[in-house]
């Protein structure tokens, strides 16, 4: 997991800034559908905030889980029923990083116990009964580290498509809501990048 403080600050402030936006979006414009995903989001963002810190990564496991699958299963919709502004992919992206949340849920204690980490963390379903981890010390999970990298590659490829649509605009443009949108969409990419790096 993360060990560098500096690190965890800096994740920290992306993530926080990513969902400040999503916030401040959600409050002064869109639909109901693109406030409701600007609450999601914003929600993603406090619960990678909550991951990167040892004393918080535990924390309520089963909310989340149904939190994020539902996240999951409304940009899923959103993506099948496709718009002429975002399309399809964007949706999907989202949809895919929500399914991303439920999987580290389940993964994060697998990862530190073979890293051989030893922690409290609530275990989803079992909010309130804090368990040790021990340190076992025999290498993070192959299935993790595949899905995890898999992950990474791509939240880290999508987060520069979305940092390069924020540079382009930037040079035809004066700053807007949108362009601001698509910074937030890169914060989070490459922001969960990190973390599921980290977990290796």
């Amino acid at each position: 997991m993360i060990e560098a403080t500096g690190l965890r600050w800096i994740l920290t402030a992306v993530f926080v800034a990513a969902g400040a936006f999503c916030l401040y979006r959600c409050v002064r414009q869109g639909t109901v559908s693109c406030r409701i995903g600007d609450l999601l989001h914003a929600a993603m963002c406090a619960a990678m905030v909550a991951m990167v810190w040892p004393a918080t990564m535990g924390v309520a496991g089963l909310p989340q889980v149904v939190l994020f699958g539902f996240a999951a299963a409304w940009f899923a919709v959103a993506a099948a029923r496709g718009t002429a502004h975002e399309g399809r992919w964007h949706p999907g992206y989202h949809a895919a990083m929500m399914l991303a949340m439920v999987w580290m849920v389940f993964a994060m204690p697998r990862a530190m116990i073979g890293s051989g980490a030893a922690t409290t963390m609530d275990m989803p379903g079992m909010e309130g009964m804090a368990m040790a981890l021990p340190s076992a010390g025999g290498g993070v999970p192959a299935d993790v580290v595949i899905v995890a990298l898999t992950l990474a590659i791509a939240f880290c490829l999508a987060g520069t498509v979305f940092l390069a649509r924020v540079v382009d605009g930037a040079r035809v443009a004066p700053p807007s809501v949108r362009t601001a949108g698509w910074g937030a969409d890169a914060l989070m990419g490459l922001g969960t990048s990190v973390v599921l790096l980290a977990m290796l």
